[in-house]
Formats: structure tokens, C-alpha cells, sequence
């Protein structure tokens, strides 16, 4: 993970929810340099800081309260999200609220960047019930722009951003698509403080800054701007088609839902909830999101998720119910077929045992998840079902394999070894490997030249899923191997350090 406060920040977050915790004190200020301060909060009043506070980069404020970070010697009160930090002696707490003001979100993964759910929204909630982002954006404004790239990395996705008058300040947000996703023409994310040359499409959305959906970064193409398309994956919906017409998410067009005639007739269901008529027309829309969004999980182990809207021409989302909260079902009047495509990257991310995929839709009356009778393809990385009812929240889970240290219940088949985990990665990286037979193993990590610069793995192990982490802070920026050797099988992979 890139690093604004390289003092302060743990490169290393787990993909978990952090524990919510309130603490009282005095603010203690402390200046490294010209423009970074750090933060902690002495609890006990004797002086000796008990937690460190991170507000996040030194240019972030908040949009919607007037919150403000604290001076020396003041008294504060904080909401945050603890965890230790292999950085700093003390804990450290992600501030939330401060002195009862919104800070910022515990959790939000910004790489939709199509009209984001944000602490204002939540909280005004009429805001996000009329019309659907994509309804009003036919076609993205063009744009070649160059500037410094500012990363916030205070969450494991780093969001970034682009400083384009040098003041140390965002201008752009940067839309890459989602956290796994890696071009073909070894286009890289930038690092922070990197001057780049950005060419994409430019949209306005909830955020403070003007969006750009990237298209090409330094000359690199980084996602053709054709597959994002005319309202970015979605349309209208007309209840007197005669033929069928597929909505995708915006990046991945194994995302999609096709919808056939009669959709809206009588002969089937065609109701909302509660038995109203559906309207003769829909404007729909498929997103993917962080499975860290979805708030209500109840244990599932999610790995991919994602949200369906559909707008009535009116601008009503009719899968919010009258609170207007997502998560509402419909009834169409036939079946509506359902296809989602996922990463061997994303699972593998979350520990999932992919034997084991299940599907899941969000139930807002029985206020639970019920489970959907899908077809998983392994092969092919997609999971489709076909179905009369369209929820507004689906999710793919599966149970969680064993660590390396942890014991093995569930055998794999084959003999594998993934690609690492971030790639390009700096300096820390995962390594997943499967092993379908008891063997001697070893993993080490080659130059580009063939020497062998460090050996993670050298034992006998038995039959199962693993995960290796290493920290390559000792290596200079290149291109590496490493090699996976389980007696008589060899896998080698090549993976890329950027500092």
C-alpha cells in the first residue's frame, strides 16, 4: 500500500472490519516536519500518549461537517477504528467522528465512483431518490490532464487523486476500476507524489472533486473507454419490447443481467413489493462494490458483491424501500438471467474455498439473507442463476480456507500457485499456493538475474490451500520470481517491486 505518512502507517491492513472504539483526552501534536503533523491522544492525562490518531492525509477535511483536527493540549473526544500498527508503539485509532462531528466513513471503497453513498447521503436520504447516476451522463467529457498523484491510504484500497496546480490539494479523483483489477499492457497505479499524464472520461458525481474514469495512464491504454459505454452499462428498460436487453456493470461486462419481454406484464408477477403495478418503463444498472460496503453480512465470508437499481421515469429507485434504504425486491413477470463474473484475485484475497461459492440476496422484509440455487463455473470464474426476483444487493461468498499455520480441512484438487497479491507491490505482497499431495516444499524469490535473494518456504507440508506473506522492504524496485517447488511439480511466477 502506498504510503502518505510513511511513519504512521501500517502497509499491512487486513481485510476485516475494524473494532469500533470511543475514547476521551488530551490531543497531543506533534510536528516531524514542515507539513506533517501527527496525532495521539493521551487518555490519562500523564502526558504519555495512549493511541495515535489518523485523520488520514494531511489535505483531507471532511465535506460534511465543519470538523476540524485538533491543537495541542486540546480536549477531544473520538470515535474511531482500532488496530495495532507494526509503526507505532501505540494502537492506533482511525478517526470516525472527533467531538461529535463527522469525520469520515469507517469504510468506503471509492473505486465505483459512480455517485457514492456517502455520510451526507445517509443522512439526507432523498437525496439519492431521484434518478439514477448514468440516467444524466449519455457520454463522459474527454479529457488529457497531467498532474501529482495524491493517494489515501488509510484504508487498504488506496483512493487516488490528482493535484493539478500544486497545491498539495485534489483536483481529480482517479476511477481505476476496481482494487483487483490489472490492464494487460503492464500499465501500473501510480505512486504517490508521481507526476502523471491521465486520459479519460470526466463526470460529476457526489464527491467533492470531478471524477475521472481512467482511460490511459503515461501512454499506457489502462481500459477501453468503448466498455464503459452509454450510461455506463445501463438504459431504459421498455415494458412493451419485443426482444431482450442486457445492463453490465461498468467494468466488467461478465457482470449483467438480461431481462426479457414481459417483464412488466400481467401474465407473471410483475410487482414491486407490497403488490403495486411495475411502471411501463425502467432505467437499470448493475454495480459492483466492496464487499467491506455491504454493513449486514452476518458472517458471511463475501468476496464479491454487488448493487442493482433500477429508476422509475420519475427518478424513484423502486428497489428503496420507504425509508429509503437499499436492499428492497421485486417481482418481474418472468425470469430475469443473472451473471456475475469474479477474479481468481478477489477470492483468493478473502481466503475463499471456491468449492464452495454460494449466492446470496438481501431480503429487506425478513431483513436477512436468502439463498439463490446458482450455477458456479469455476473454469470460467462465473456464477449465473435465473429468477423472477431482482433484489437490489447480491453477494458471493464461500467458507475460508486454511492459513499457512492453521489446519487443513478442505483438500484442494490441483496443484496451483496464484499470482501475488498486490502486483506491482510495495514492499509487502501475498503468495497463494495449493498443494493436492503431502510434499517437501519450498518457496523462494529469484532476481531478474537468477540469484536466489530469499527463501519463504523450506518443509514438509501436508495437502491444502496456503498463504505467505513477504515483506520485500530489503529489495531494491525490479522484477522478481519467485518459485514454488512441491517434490517433483515447479510453478514459477513473476511479480514486480515499485518503491
Amino acid at each position: 500500500m502506498m504510503n502518505i505518512f510513511a511513519q504512521t502507517h501500517d502497509r499491512n491492513m487486513n481485510f476485516t472490519e475494524l473494532d469500533t472504539i470511543s475514547v476521551s483526552g488530551t490531543a497531543i501534536v506533534v510536528e516531524t516536519d514542515s507539513t506533517h503533523l501527527l496525532y495521539f491522544l493521551d487518555e490519562n492525562g500523564d502526558g504519555i500518549a495512549e493511541y495515535h490518531l489518523n485523520f488520514g492525509p494531511n489535505w483531507y477535511t471532511p465535506d460534511s461537517s465543519d470538523a476540524v483536527r485538533p491543537v495541542n493540549g486540546e480536549s477531544i473526544s473520538i470515535v474511531g477504528g482500532l488496530k495495532d500498527s507494526s509503526r507505532m508503539e501505540e494502537s492506533t485509532i482511525i478517526v470516525y467522528e472527533i467531538n461529535g462531528l463527522f469525520w469520515r466513513d469507517p469504510f468506503f471503497s471509492k473505486w465505483n465512483n459512480m455517485g457514492h453513498r456517502d455520510h451526507k447521503a445517509r443522512i439526507h436520504h432523498g437525496r439519492r431518490s431521484s434518478y439514477g447516476f448514468g440516467w444524466k451522463h449519455d457520454k463522459l467529457e474527454n479529457i488529457t490532464i497531467t498532474g501529482t498523484t495524491l493517494i489515501d491510504s488509510t484504508f487498504y484500497m488506496n483512493h487516488y487523486y490528482l493535484d493539478t496546480n500544486n497545491d498539495s490539494t485534489p483536483d481529480y479523483f482517479l476511477n481505476f476500476g476496481p482494487f483487483w483489477f490489472q490492464p494487460e499492457s503492464g500499465a501500473v497505479r501510480p505512486e504517490n507524489g508521481e507526476i502523471v499524464e491521465i486520459v479519460g472520461g470526466q463526470i460529476e458525481t457526489s464527491m467533492q472533486e470531478l471524477v475521472i474514469v481512467v482511460y490511459e495512464i503515461n501512454g499506457l491504454l489502462w481500459r477501453d473507454s468503448a466498455s464503459i459505454g452509454n450510461h455506463f452499462g445501463g438504459g431504459w428498460l421498455d415494458g412493451n419490447m419485443d426482444s431482450s436487453r442486457t445492463f453490465h456493470s461498468p467494468f466488467d461486462d461478465g457482470d449483467n443481467m438480461k431481462l426479457h419481454s414481459g417483464w412488466n406484464k400481467s401474465n407473471g408477477s410483475g410487482h414491486m413489493g407490497g403488490g403495486s403495478r411495475l411502471p411501463d418503463s425502467l432505467f437499470c444498472q448493475l454495480f459492483e462494490i466492496a464487499p467491506e460496503n455491504i454493513s449486514n453480512r452476518n458472517g458471511l465470508n463475501v468476496f464479491a458483491s454487488y448493487e442493482i437499481n433500477m429508476f422509475s421515469s420519475d427518478g424513484i429507485n423502486m428497489l428503496m424501500n420507504s425509508n429509503m434504504m437499499m436492499g428492497k425486491k421485486m417481482s418481474l413477470g418472468n425470469n430475469a438471467d443473472f451473471s456475475f463474473h469474479y477474479s481468481d484475485m478477489q477470492i483468493e484475497m478473502y481466503d475463499g474455498n471456491e468449492s464452495e461459492i454460494v449466492v446470496n440476496a438481501w431480503d429487506d422484509v425478513t431483513e436477512s439473507w436468502t439463498t439463490i440455487d446458482a450455477t458456479v463455473d469455476t473454469y470460467n470464474n462465473t456464477v449465473s442463476f435465473s429468477s423472477p426476483d431482482v433484489s437490489n444487493l447480491i453477494v458471493l461468498s464461500a467458507t475460508k480456507v486454511t492459513n499457512i499455520n492453521d489446519n487443513v480441512t478442505n483438500l484442494p484438487t490441483e496443484f496451483t500457485l496464484s499470482q501475488n497479491y498486490p502486483n506491482p507491490f510495495n514492499p509487502s505482497t501475498k503468495i497463494f499456493f495449493t498443494l493436492k499431495n503431502n510434499s517437501n516444499v519450498t518457496l523462494s524469490i529469484y532476481n531478474i538475474v537468477g540469484e536466489k535473494v530469499a527463501v519463504l518456504v523450506n518443509e514438509y507440508k501436508n495437502a491444502g490451500s496456503f498463504t505467505v506473506n513477504y515483506n520485500a522492504s530489503q529489495l531494491s524496485s525490479g522484477v522478481y520470481f519467485y518459485e514454488l517447488k512441491a517434490d517433483a511439480n515447479r510453478l514459477v511466477k513473476k511479480m514486480m517491486l515499485i518503491k
